[in-house]
């Protein structure tokens, strides 16, 4: 089945069997051609080429290559561009992440067109994403997806667990003795609210924790307020925010020592879990 989109929801797509076996061409580009970017996803290997809008576009977009695909090697061929349009460095990106939910996938993005062709084992994840492809881009530009929807050996909520275990989540840090997030933690905020659009049914706990300085009181309404503005900014970036069970635990559970600098900054921390 061949799904076009120009602004509608991706509900299901196939293929034909020989995808996996075909190689993607690279597109020849030069910085004065029009723009096109194009990726290619299978056995191990990511492969990502065509135009870009600045040397933090391509690390924005390896980024998302090295947390986001299970591949042992990534090859690139960019080519910097000297008129891209305002969406596409946010809509590359975005594409890319969409292919992350495929076992394997290639895609070419064009200013009025993105084609892409894969297997996925995650129909409704893929669907997510690719509606969410769709919202960054003009209402004009057409997605077709010509993608095979393969049988999972685990159910959805064992791979959502799976997919909660294996996020890397760094240090959630705050500025001293405030509720204000420092912006460097927002990557894995980011990762969070990612992995929420997936996992639509998942509760996620979000509990506070200081260290043992000061009174036991304050710092149980200390940890109740940075969860609290943690599950704020979650939800402000649209998910559901009855999702989101926030809790304090204060100096109670220590991680570290707390007669060390190093043990009390381990303490201050915020941990996500599933309910």
């Amino acid at each position: 089945m061949l799904v076009v989109l120009a602004c509608g929801m991706l509900l299901s797509a196939t293929i034909d069997h020989g995808i996996a076996d075909q190689g993607a061409t690279p597109v020849p580009t030069s910085s004065l051609d029009d723009p096109v970017f194009w990726v290619e996803s299978r056995r191990g290997r990511l492969l990502l080429g065509g135009t870009t809008s600045s040397a933090m576009h391509e690390s924005g977009l390896l980024w998302l290559g090295a947390n986001h695909f299970n591949v042992i090697e990534t090859q690139t061929d960019f080519r910097p561009g000297v008129m891209v349009s305002d969406n596409w460095e946010s809509a590359s990106s975005r594409l890319l992440y969409a292919l992350a939910a495929t076992q394997s996938a290639q895609a070419v993005m064009r200013d009025d067109r993105i084609e892409i062709r894969g297997v996925t084992s995650a129909a409704g994840t893929f669907a997510a994403r690719v509606e969410f492809l769709r919202q960054g881009l003009p209402t004009d530009m057409v997605i077709v997806a010509d993608v095979l929807t393969v049988e999972s050996s685990a159910p959805h909520d064992e791979l959502c667990e799976r997919a909660f275990a294996q996020l890397f989540l760094e240090t959630v840090s705050f500025k001293q003795s405030s509720t204000e997030i420092r912006t460097a933690s927002y990557g894995t905020l980011d990762r969070i609210v990612e992995y929420a659009n997936d996992c639509r049914q998942t509760i996620i706990a979000v509990t506070g924790h200081t260290d043992a300085a000061g009174d036991a009181a304050r710092n149980r309404r200390l940890s109740m307020a940075r969860a609290q503005a943690v599950a704020d900014h979650i939800a402000d970036r649209g998910v559901d925010p009855r999702r989101l069970l926030v809790m304090a635990r204060g100096s109670a559970e220590p991680v570290a020592d707390n007669s060390t600098a190093y043990g009390r900054s381990r303490n201050r921390r915020i941990e996500f879990s599933l309910q």
